[in-house]
């Protein structure tokens, strides 16, 4: 589908309808295990209004279709933040399977890259990497399961993201407490090189999603399994992440 046939746009105004079709589509396409409660990405209208240089600036984007000027109820959503002395954040990105290979996930990346570009301009400073997550299926999971990781891992590839190896981001189960979450870490350059991002600064940059996103200090459990002494992470393409089996 030609990508001119996709709207974009920001809901701003926490009284959106908009709201009720982001909610939708965040808990159709996303793991009960990976959901925060969806009041705290609500929030983000509200924050957007009385957001000031040096705050947490996040964002909620929605897609749909568009034929003409007329526009389809939203099929796709991302949410994600820029984080002051950290960089950009992308929290949560949802397709509806019928909007699936129009390009949706493409323009979504891409418009939520741009914002961030702007906020860091706001605060007079680069923006060094985007980062996300994403759960590897398990290796018995069914074969449509592996193929929506195929997919995503070419998405991600598209839009400049590579794979930081070497390390298993283990984040909070939050359907049940007392499990954990896996999680596979993908980061996009922006005003650093990728040359630049060798071991100890993505064990910086894997440190800081910990403590600065999830609060999590060393010496907490998560932050501990997730950099573990002598853990040696390296970036290496997104399609790599596809094909490698995952200790």
């Amino acid at each position: 589908m030609n990508r001119e046939n996709i709207a974009l746009w920001e809901i701003l105004d926490p009284t959106d309808s908009g709201l009720i079709e982001a909610q939708r589509l965040y808990e159709t396409t996303q793991a009960i295990a990976e959901r925060i409660p969806w009041a705290w990405i609500a929030r983000a209208p509200s924050r957007r209004q009385s957001w000031r240089p040096g705050q947490w600036s996040p964002h909620l984007l929605l897609a749909a279709l568009q034929h003409g000027k007329n526009i389809d109820p939203p099929a796709g959503f991302i949410h994600g933040a820029h984080v002051p002395g950290y960089g950009g954040y992308v929290c949560y990105l949802g397709v509806d399977p019928t909007a699936r290979k129009s390009g949706m996930g493409t323009r979504l990346f891409e418009q939520m890259f741009r914002v961030m570009t702007v906020d860091a301009g706001f605060e007079g400073v680069p923006l060094p990497f985007v980062i996300w997550e994403s759960r590897r299926p398990a290796d018995d999971a069914p074969k449509s399961a592996w193929n929506l990781w195929s997919a995503r891992m070419r998405l991600f590839a598209k839009v400049g993201g590579l794979w930081i190896d070497g390390v298993t981001f283990h984040s909070p189960d939050h359907s049940d407490p007392s499990e954990t979450v896996p999680l596979q870490l993908f980061l996009r350059p922006f005003d650093l090189p990728a040359s630049a991002f060798d071991a100890p600064k993505l064990r910086e940059i894997v440190a800081g999603l910990q403590v600065q996103v999830y609060g999590n200090s060393p010496g907490d459990p998560l932050f501990d399994a997730t950099l573990p002494m002598g853990c040696k992470p390296r970036l290496r393409s997104a399609l790599d992440a596809d094909r490698v089996l995952v200790a």
